[in-house]
């Protein structure tokens, strides 16, 4: 008997991570719910929306008919236009949601694929779908991932400003081209990252998560976001990084994570940056379904 009702709960997620950029992200302890079903209202969330959009867009892909009468909910508070894959969420819920629907006929590397294809990128579609850190590459319609198992006992603060830095502005102020040096210096630090959080170097990663590709351009959009960089990390935090495409800044840190909040949030107030913090922590658990009826 057909499904009636699939609800999947979806991580937000940290993309980039400082020189990762476009091909590393983790997922967060930071939860949504994405519901396809009758009962359903006339979808009104922009991200129910969004999820919506990627049930009809897996069901073209399986060439089935989209299910009629079906509506998408959206019950969670990640911000939208802050860095944490709020989007990628949607369409990792609605993808999974509908497979469900459909009986099932794509696996979950399938769908990350198809979720890739809606967003644009997999850093944020690939923790969404699979947990933990991924590192992700993408090479025309192949994607390739691999989780980066990671440290016990580390978290992650966040700092979410009013700000909204919607990706597809801030990816406009990215450069064309990069020097020599400017490439290698992303490149290492990118392969340090994996290789110090896989290793538990923890003092290694205020070195590795420097980036010269999309945090200096994006830095012009949120002048105060290496200012509160610097107060995190003097308040004990491991390294600190411009979420996705911003404008939420993450701190990793092991402990002290409620005065390291304190201090960013204190950084931010006196640039006249109106924000809030959030203590969370990366997960390896990925999106799920929870009930289905």
């Amino acid at each position: 008997m057909p499904l009636s009702s699939v609800s999947v709960r979806v991580p937000a997620t940290s993309a980039n991570l400082g020189p990762g950029f476009d091909c590393l992200g983790m997922a967060l302890d930071i939860w949504a719910t994405i519901t396809l079903s009758k009962d359903a209202a006339e979808a009104a969330h922009p991200l129910a929306r969004i999820a919506l959009d990627a049930a009809r867009a897996l069901f073209a892909a399986a060439d089935l008919e989209p299910p009629h009468g079906y509506a998408a909910a959206y019950d969670g508070s990640i911000p939208i236009a802050r860095g944490l894959g709020a989007s990628a969420v949607a369409r990792a819920g609605g993808v999974l949601a509908a497979n469900a629907l459909a009986g099932v006929p794509f696996d979950r590397e399938q769908l990350l694929l198809l979720a890739t294809e809606l967003e644009g990128h997999a850093d944020n579609a690939a923790p969404a779908l699979f947990g933990g850190l991924q590192v992700v590459v993408r090479d025309r319609q192949r994607l390739t991932h691999v989780g980066v198992p990671l440290p016990r006992g580390l978290k992650a603060v966040l700092l979410v400003p009013e700000l909204r830095m919607p990706t597809q502005k801030s990816r406009e102020l990215l450069p064309r081209s990069l020097s020599r040096t400017d490439a290698v210096q992303n490149a290492s630090r990118a392969a340090l990252l994996v290789a110090a959080l896989s290793q538990g170097r923890l003092d290694l990663l205020d070195e590795a998560s420097k980036d010269r590709l999309h945090q200096p351009a994006r830095a012009k959009l949120f002048p105060a976001m290496n200012g509160i960089f610097d107060a995190a990390r003097t308040a004990g935090a491991h390294c600190a990084y411009l979420s996705g495409g911003g404008s939420t800044i993450c701190a990793l840190c092991s402990d002290g994570e409620q005065a390291i909040a304190d201090a960013m949030l204190e950084a931010a107030r006196s640039r006249e940056v109106t924000a809030e913090t959030l203590i969370t922590a990366p997960t390896e658990r990925s999106a799920e379904i929870v009930e289905q009826a």
